[in-house]
């Protein structure tokens, strides 16, 4: 019990002092207006899981999307419950601080084929093709599906910090070995660039 609480209130500081670098990081943050579909967006999560992955990750990157442009303004197609769009406003309120980042891979006009994928439940163990998706799984698929491009390497658990976290992720049914994409792998892609 001493070890668990010892464990939190480890993350707890990694994570405050993540945030407080995040706050900084995020000066100078694009405008909403310059955003266009296929854009990629990151957050940080309120969501339970999203402590976790900061510490994993050392980042304060837990969530991601992709823009998709309507005719009545701009989404984010996301993973979290489902796979859905959430308007951009709605997204960017849902994050820490409503603070937000993005990327961008393709300078020319790209069209996102996602109503095959709406619905789909998000996948809590982080399989790699299990036909369900995660955040980051997402986007990673439809550049490498619909653009052919590889935005990176998918890494093994194993490669990530995982300090406390061991048993979190056997329960969970993730094993060390499989491989993953996070969010912050993503925003470090040499495949995309700041807006």
């Amino acid at each position: 019990m001493k070890a668990m609480k010892k464990t939190k209130i480890i993350l707890g500081i990694l994570v405050l002092v993540m945030l407080i670098f995040g706050i900084k990081y995020c000066v100078g943050q694009t405008s909403a207006e310059k955003l266009k579909e296929g854009d990629l967006i990151f957050h940080t999560s309120k969501s339970e899981q999203s402590p976790l992955i900061q510490y994993a990750t050392m980042s304060v990157l837990s969530h991601c999307g992709i823009i998709i442009e309507k005719s009545d303004g701009l989404y984010v197609l996301e993973a979290t419950g489902k796979l859905k769009l959430t308007p951009l406003q709605e997204f960017i309120n849902r994050g820490k601080g409503r603070q937000w980042w993005a990327k961008r891979v393709i300078d020319t006009p790209v069209k996102v084929k996602y109503s095959h994928l709406l619905g789909r439940r998000y996948d809590t163990s982080f399989k790699p093709d299990s036909n369900l998706f995660y955040c980051s799984e997402l986007i990673h698929h439809i550049y490498k599906t619909q653009f052919g491009i590889e935005l990176c390497k998918y890494r093994k658990v194993s490669d990530y910090h995982l300090t406390g976290l061991k048993k979190k992720l056997r329960q969970r049914g993730i094993s060390l070995s499989q491989e993953v994409v996070a969010p912050i792998d993503v925003y470090n892609s040499k495949k995309t660039h700041s807006i």
